[in-house]
């Protein structure tokens, strides 16, 4: 099991029946079948995505994310002494023997990511048409892949406050391109006129590649007045925005590919909610919102219906008010709790993929018994709520989802089950 609290938290049938879910979602995210699928090499050629691409010059594995450690230990397996060299910041390092994974810090940028993203930077200076640059790009890369045009301590600010805005994600990555000098095509720009191609691990609700870690690679059709319009919106601090990169040719020799997304977790999940003998819908795989009621935007759409399936995914928020601990996932079940408890029968979770919800827990799981268990403890999950404590809420009630680093990361995966 993936999950592995598995058996501690399925204390009712509804309850494991959306773990069992969650399992598959998991299973189906394997970042190793996938890209065994999608990379190979043959001789003195790279094929990626069918494509034959010939290694006439060096090959640089670099990248940023939440899964780009993962990826590059199973590119590495693949391709071998054919990589000249490379550099991966992750939020856990691994030793491999031509790459460096090297730990960064997530949510927000510290001096050693900017470190290690100058390092990219200098490793891939003065690239020729002949040298190759594989790109692994996933959730988390817009913190741990930053070198920032304005001071650090400012730019920090400017992130802590984006964090705490309620702000979305497009919203958020539009600001961050235009004060950074790797996001939003800048960094494949810096390449030019080497072939770069980038595997993505799309964490972003619809997968548009440019907001991907703030689409380091990928032509950008924001401006710097959009940035400021979004500052405005939220009263967040001003900062001098510069305009990314609009020259298109410095592009042509730049492929972005969709690795892996949500929806196949969303299709394992549908499969695995069938032949548990359950009718599935999915409300969406893009989802957005307040973290706090999105939980009761599932249950609302489960209604009286039994043996029935609600799944969602997607990247939701959580507007801080409070000055508790914990994460979307965490605050989506905690939104949910005193509907479960009028809905007999009925279980509701939710984790991030990456299995790191902004604390050591994924994600959280309620059943209609939940309310319950909190009054028996004399807890109250409405003072929980209001102070964006719930991570220490589930760590009371022990049931906080515990997966450990996933090595993927496709945002959010939610389902609501009513037996």
């Amino acid at each position: 099991m993936r999950i592995r609290n598995f058996k501690q938290l399925a204390t009712s049938v509804q309850a494991g029946a959306c773990l069992h879910l969650l399992e598959a979602a998991l299973e189906a995210l394997n970042p190793e079948k996938v890209l065994r699928s999608l990379v190979s090499a043959k001789g003195n050629n790279l094929i990626i995505n069918k494509k034959k691409i010939p290694l006439r010059g060096r090959l640089f594995v670099v990248g940023a994310g939440k899964a780009s450690g993962l990826m590059a230990s199973i590119l590495e397996k693949i391709l071998g002494n054919r990589i000249t060299g490379g550099l991966i910041i992750d939020v856990t390092p691994r030793k491999l023997k031509h790459i460096s994974v090297e730990k960064g810090d997530h949510p927000v940028l510290s001096p050693t990511n900017v470190r290690l993203t100058r390092k990219i930077l200098a490793m891939t200076n003065r690239l020729t048409a002949n040298d190759v640059v594989l790109c692994l790009i996933s959730g988390g890369g817009s913190a741990l892949f930053s070198d920032p045009q304005i001071p650090l301590p400012q730019y920090q600010k400017l992130t802590k406050a984006l964090l705490k805005s309620g702000a979305k994600i497009q919203e958020m990555n539009t600001v961050r391109k235009h004060v950074d000098n790797v996001k939003g095509g800048r960094f494949a720009a810096h390449c030019h006129p080497a072939t770069v191609l980038t595997l993505l691990v799309s964490d972003v609700p619809g997968n548009n590649p440019a907001f991907i870690a703030s689409g380091p690679t990928v032509y950008d059709t924001t401006t710097s007045k959009d940035a400021q319009r979004i500052v405005a919106k939220y009263g967040l601090p001003k900062v001098r925005f510069t305009e990314t990169p609009k020259d298109k040719a410095q592009f042509h020799r730049t492929t972005n590919i969709l690795a892996i997304d949500n929806e196949k977790a969303v299709a394992a999940m549908e499969a695995k909610a069938k032949k548990l003998g359950l009718s599935v819908r999915v409300l969406s795989t893009k989802i957005t919102g307040e973290s706090r009621e999105t939980g009761i935007r599932l249950l609302n759409a489960l209604g009286n219906r039994r043996k029935y399936a609600v799944i969602a995914a997607g990247e939701t928020t959580v507007t801080v008010m409070g000055h508790g601990k914990g994460g979307r996932n965490q605050e989506v079940a905690l939104g949910a709790v005193h509907l479960l408890a009028e809905m007999p029968g009925s279980a509701l979770a939710s984790m991030g993929a990456d299995g790191i919800d902004n604390t050591d827990f994924a994600g959280a799981i309620a059943d209609d018994k939940t309310l319950a268990l909190e009054r028996k403890l004399k807890l109250s999950c409405i003072r929980f709520l209001e102070n964006n404590d719930a991570y220490n809420y589930w760590k009371k009630l022990k049931r906080g989802i515990v997966t450990g680093p996933t090595g993927t990361n496709v945002s959010d995966l939610m389902v609501a089950v009513r037996l």
